[in-house]
């Protein structure tokens, strides 16, 4: 990146920046209408933890033991803080019962991690040319994350019999630009399991700072962006806790004031997304969220898979990295 666009972009970030407010209650997970409450457990199971960089995005998984990627940062400023088990960036399915069967990457309302089978650092996808210092991958059991409380978690929840990967790989400014991530996401049914929902599944939902993106925006091609409004305003800090607004399109943007820095989730077909503002255990955030696909359902026991693509920067800097990434992938999974 250019010295001055670089000096830009963490100047706009420090404009942009403000003391994170410290909230108290609800867990702020997926779709959900209605955001579960939890405790938060004194000790956690210790898994490895991670950081990768590429000099424009960076990120730590497993903080607390949570088996996903729990901290983001871009040039250095954290945008994602790590808040609780249902926040951070992972993916969730739901079955025909839907709150009530909610596997879920990181762990359940309890706060208690999934079991990570296995995290493979360094990665990279075989089919792109990125090197294995910028990936991590993710194996785990998802835990059932509701189990079918709106006001208050079960007391036990089982591992499901799932397995989920959830792979994230930087961008090495070659293949893919500094400014994306690749986000690879598969899906096995075990025996025993309830076959998934796509249209109420999340591959993948991310949760920054309210406090730094509080503009929504949303594209039906990945090309150009609109406001997406609530009452006429697309300032989510406006919006009601947990109001979800959806959108069928390619792409979900929040944005700082003026768009100085953005950041976007990217499907390269279209789909239901959706943002919201949830409150945190700690933070007011933002939630992007990328439906898997608009109908359809995983009922067998094949391993079905998704990609697909994180972006930061202005608006103009996101539609690019979607362009270049679209050129150099063929490969997008077959969950659309």
């Amino acid at each position: 990146m250019h010295k001055n666009v670089r000096k830009l972009w963490q100047a706009a970030l420090l404009i942009v920046i403000t003391s994170a407010t410290s909230l108290t209650g609800a867990q702020a997970h997926e779709s959900e209408l209605v955001p579960i409450r939890g405790p938060i457990p004194p000790t956690l199971p210790a898994y490895p933890s991670a950081s990768l960089n590429n000099g424009i995005i960076s990120f730590t998984a497993d903080t607390n033991g949570y088996p996903m990627i729990t901290t983001l940062s871009i040039l250095g400023t954290q945008v994602m803080p790590f808040d609780n088990v249902g926040a951070g960036f992972q993916m969730a399915a739901r079955s025909t019962a839907g709150n009530a069967y909610n596997p879920t990457q990181a762990g359940d309302c309890n706060n208690v991690a999934s079991p990570l089978n296995n995290e493979t650092i360094p990665w990279s996808p075989s089919d792109l040319n990125l090197p294995s210092a910028n990936g991590i991958l993710f194996d785990v059991t998802p835990r059932n994350y509701d189990g079918g409380s709106t006001t208050a978690c079960l007391t036990s929840q089982v591992p499901l019999p799932y397995t989920f990967t959830f792979g994230a790989t930087l961008g090495d400014g070659i293949q893919i630009a500094k400014q994306g991530m690749i986000v690879d996401m598969s899906i096995t049914r075990q025996a025993g399991s309830q076959p998934l929902e796509l249209n109420i599944s999340e591959l993948p939902s991310i949760y920054p700072l309210a406090s730094i993106f509080p503009y929504a925006y949303w594209s039906a091609n990945g090309v150009t962006f609109n406001a997406l409004n609530y009452n006429g305003s697309n300032d989510i800090h406006s919006w009601p806790y947990t109001q979800n607004m959806y959108v069928t399109g390619q792409a979900v943007m929040l944005c700082s004031s003026g768009n100085a820095i953005c950041i976007a989730l990217y499907s390269n077909s279209t789909t239901q997304m959706l943002i919201s503002h949830r409150q945190g255990v700690h933070y007011e955030l933002g939630l992007m969220t990328l439906i898997a696909a608009q109908s359809g359902t995983i009922s067998d026991y094949n391993t079905h898979t998704a990609r697909k693509i994180l972006a930061v920067g202005t608006p103009a800097t996101v539609s690019a990295v979607i362009a270049g990434a679209k050129a150099t992938i063929t490969n997008w999974g077959d969950i659309h």
